[in-house]
């Protein structure tokens, strides 16, 4: 009994052991820089973007391949079940060997083939020149070189979104926890209020605008607690997380804008550098080959081939006991275009205008780059600015706050003051996250402009 007791023990120690070990594991800790690098690697872009990355590469075997042997087998077995005849002048056939009634001037009915047949073949093919072909080899590799970049240009996406999803999380954090914070000094300045009036001193009026203001507080809660769940919603989507993976921010909304406004910015940058340049300076690349590609339809095209073939004829369906013949053929294929009524000509010129544009867009992109990095700096030194009017702000209206509460506490203002002044200070407390908010993805925007995200 005591044994049975002792294992029953041990199994449930065990069994609990296991299930804080599993909490362990299906809980991930992330800080900012750790979400966007998970995020780097498991978003659903990226992952996508690595499978075209893939397919890139086997594109370019794909188009070595064309300029290789290539070998076909071809195999056929048939049936007449009419056998096809032909019509031939009785003069040249014998006398002795027409058909009773056949004369000069009639047809005599003939038949050259036998109620089966079958064949096999082997083909082999070898391009010996096209111009298209080696036009083709470069443009794989600029067509990688694209796609790689495309990942580049993603994983920069996705670290923007999820920084942003990041701070508006913390946001909501902040935000319900300073609302926490508001509602329990209501319920108590209501208990206070409440004494007060059953003893002559407040009105009943000043209770239910307690009341009020605690039932506001408690809406902002219940608020904010939506808001922080739907933007953990949208991180892990961000992230590439599953939808009800259990995660915990470590990073800390005001530590981070502490850290970030305490950071230099990158220096040495160029916008020649910069993901968004490569992309059209790639097109670019793209379409210069797609006009010498254009130019190269002017020359010919070689190409040798080989074949080696039998076939084998009976009147009964087994042929392959019967002898079959075999015929092999090699030779060269020459195609020279000669005139398209100015066809080529007219797809070259177009194809040169679209090379000219892409240079235009390579200029304007670069261009671009200028203007939005100088831009997203501005931004981000005005949202220094604008955060510490906020911090300065929420100092004030809190102090305001905490002595109009003392003053109502002792009878000297009245309920709707203290709504008032609680209204600012809330308003205030909102407006000072916001503005912390906006100061990092200003950040987040600046690094993104210069392409050092």
């Amino acid at each position: 009994m005591k044994l049975g007791r002792l294992l029953l023990f041990f199994i449930i120690v065990f069994w609990r052991a296991g299930l804080v070990a599993q909490s362990d594991v299906d809980t991930l800790s992330f800080s900012l820089e750790e979400a966007m690098n998970y995020a780097s690697k498991h978003a659903y872009q990226k992952v996508s973007s690595e499978f075209d990355i893939k397919s890139a590469k086997k594109k370019i075997w794909e188009t070595i391949a064309t300029g290789l042997p290539q070998v076909d087998f071809s195999a056929g077995y048939n049936h007449a079940i009419d056998v096809p005849v032909s019509l031939l002048p009785a003069e040249i056939i014998p006398e002795d060997m027409r058909p009773p009634g056949i004369g000069p001037g009639d047809k005599v009915p003939v038949s050259f083939s036998t109620a089966y047949d079958a064949n096999y073949s082997f083909s082999a093919t070898q391009m010996i020149f096209k111009g298209s072909y080696f036009v083709g080899l470069k443009a794989t590799q600029v067509f990688l070189d694209l796609t790689r970049h495309q990942d580049v240009k993603t994983e920069i996406e996705i670290r923007n979104a999820v920084a942003k999803a990041y701070f508006l999380v913390l946001s909501a954090r902040d935000n319900y926890k300073a609302f926490q914070e508001n509602l329990e000094v209501n319920r108590n300045t209501l208990r206070e209020t409440e004494v007060m009036f059953e003893n002559g001193f407040r009105e009943s009026m000043d209770v239910s605008q307690i009341k009020l203001m605690v039932r506001e507080a408690e809406k902002q809660i219940v608020e904010m607690k939506r808001n922080e769940e739907v933007a953990m919603a949208v991180l892990r989507f961000s992230m590439g997380l599953e939808e009800n993976q259990e995660i915990v921010l470590v990073d800390k909304l005001e530590a981070l804008s502490e850290q970030m406004v305490v950071q230099e910015d990158p220096k040495g940058w160029s916008p020649m550098e910069h993901i968004d340049y490569k992309i059209a300076n790639t097109n670019s690349e793209s379409q210069e080959l797609l006009l010498k590609n254009a130019k190269v339809q002017y020359l010919p095209e070689i190409s040798a081939f080989y074949t080696f073939q039998k076939t084998g004829y009976g009147d009964e369906w087994n042929v392959f006991n019967d002898e079959w013949y075999k015929a092999q053929f090699v030779g060269l294929s020459i195609t020279m275009p000669i005139f398209s009524s100015g066809m080529r000509r007219a797809q070259v010129q177009q194809q040169k205008l679209a090379w000219q544009k892409s240079l235009n867009e390579r200029q304007q992109t670069l261009r671009s780059i200028q203007t939005e990095s100088l831009t997203a700096l501005t931004n981000y030194y005005s949202a220094i600015d604008q955060m510490d009017i906020a911090r300065e702000s929420r100092a004030l209206a809190k102090d305001i706050y905490d002595k109009t509460r003392v003053k109502f506490a002792n009878g000297i203002v009245g309920s709707f003051e203290l709504n008032q002044q609680q209204g600012q200070y809330v308003q205030a407390q909102i407006n000072y996250v916001n503005a912390v908010v906006n100061f990092l993805n200003a950040r987040i925007d600046y690094l993104r402009a210069i392409g050092m995200l």
